[in-house]
């Protein structure tokens, strides 16, 4: 039934959107992952996980742009957020609502939990050419109590990046996780926290970028205190991508990452050496006004 809500509510805000937002930037992808954990707290690279997005940018002034968008993450959840942005040509400040929505595992017999209000931040400081610094977040407000299987989204990034002849090099930490209520009154939180250097190519005039990823994934599920459930994985993780430009206005991108070694932090255990994979492929269109003026 879950899954019937989301698919709904996705047709929902697409149909309702005004009509001059279609003369904007749009993007949308599709996503897998077996990272993520299952119910119990383990990983399955056999039973991978999918996801979707969808956002719609437009220029509201010359220094301020709204965004609307919709993310299923195949790790976390369901994700629905409005953002102002104020640009200049250094400067970067974003502020707005988000809400996770119909993140209520399927087949639990709790509460359905249809809307978790929160708060999306952003800041970024860019010197063109030079020094890229972003500070990103999209958090649950907390709640006073919590009931069975009522989940809650977290998610942050601190990137600091540097420019080198056709290179963009960057340093980021990013996080996301949930916390799910359970039925025995305690709460289980799965996290995947980030540490890379991350790497773009581009050549003036060429059609193409290519990226290549080196990360250090940890996975995290944790029950509370000496709980024999917990779980703490470390990953060695390569990513690259490709982005193809075929026009100013228009750009599709493949990305993926894949596991080198992923191993347990606090003891051995066997059946780690199995291969585990993010992939998410997309593109952004920039319709009407936009496309003559980005």
């Amino acid at each position: 039934m879950n899954k019937v809500l989301r698919i709904l509510f996705v047709a929902v805000l697409v149909i309702s959107l005004p009509p001059h937002l279609w003369g904007a930037e749009i993007g949308a992808s599709v996503s897998s992952s077996t990272f993520g954990f299952t119910k119990d707290g383990s990983l399955d690279p056999d039973d991978p996980l999918f996801g979707f997005s969808f956002f719609v940018r437009d220029s509201l002034t010359d220094f301020l742009d709204g965004t609307i968008s919709f993310e299923r993450d195949p790790v976390t959840g369901n994700l629905v957020s409005a953002r102002a942005s104020y640009k200049t040509t250094f400067l970067s400040i974003s502020a707005g609502p988000s809400f996770g929505v119909l993140n209520t595992p399927d087949g639990d017999d709790g509460v359905t939990n249809l809307i978790q209000p929160g708060l999306a931040l952003g800041f970024s400081v860019i010197i063109p050419g030079i020094f890229v610094a972003r500070a990103d977040s999209d958090f649950a407000l907390p709640q006073m109590t919590g009931h069975n299987g009522q989940m809650f989204i977290q998610r942050g990034l601190l990137s600091l990046g540097f420019f080198l002849p056709n290179v963009l090099c960057s340093l980021n930490i990013h996080q996301r996780s949930t916390v799910e209520y359970l039925s025995n009154g305690l709460s289980a939180t799965r996290s995947i926290t980030d540490w890379g250097l991350y790497t773009e190519s581009f050549m003036k005039g060429s059609p193409f970028r290519v990226s290549v990823d080196f990360i250090y994934r940890v996975l995290e599920y944790y029950e509370g205190t000496d709980s024999p459930e917990n779980r703490e994985f470390a990953s060695l993780v390569l990513g690259g991508g490709l982005t193809w430009v075929p026009k100013a206005d228009m750009s599709f991108f493949i990305l993926g990452s894949g596991s080198l070694y992923t191993f347990l932090l606090e003891e051995a255990e066997d059946d780690l050496d199995r291969f585990l994979f993010e992939i998410k492929i997309g593109t952004r269109i920039m319709t009407g006004n936009q496309a003559g003026h980005r």
